[in-house]
């Protein structure tokens, strides 16, 4: 396929992790139980989508040149995300009760806001990957 998948994928869970991030901080000042539980859907929701971002992702590192020095920043970007990836994971863990989505503490919010925080950085790399070596967009990194 000519276009890369990845990045069509990956604004699910960008988007669910970031809102599910605003809900969980908002449900510490508000006693709204549908707060909480629209951050915990959307918790859900962006810890599998980004499954198949993460595989997307990997088909596109595999076509980078070994001498390419997008590779390093792709790395980089690659393992930041599974980092996120694992903070948001436990996040959903800790507000499981059974196989219901019960209220946050302040260890699931607080590595909600961690997951934010790699998301971030990582989604920067991301950018750079695209606007400054062309991956996804140029031929001349690819093997």
């Amino acid at each position: 396929m000519k276009h890369p998948i990845h990045p069509m994928l990956v604004h699910f869970p960008i988007a669910t992790w970031v809102i599910s991030t605003l809900c969980d901080i908002a449900g510490l000042f508000t006693p709204n139980e549908l707060v909480n539980q629209v951050a915990g859907v959307l918790l859900v929701t962006g810890t599998v989508t980004a499954l198949f971002a993460m595989v997307a992702g990997l088909m596109e590192l595999a076509k980078i040149e070994q001498q390419s020095p997008a590779l390093k920043v792709a790395n980089q970007h690659m393992l930041l995300m599974m980092t996120g990836w694992s903070l948001y994971a436990v996040s959903l863990f800790l507000r499981l009760e059974g196989t219901q989505l019960g209220q946050p503490g302040l260890t699931a919010v607080a590595l909600s806001v961690a997951g934010l925080i790699v998301l971030c950085i990582a989604g920067w790399l991301g950018g750079r990957l695209v606007y400054e070596y062309g991956v996804g967009v140029r031929s001349d990194h690819l093997s």
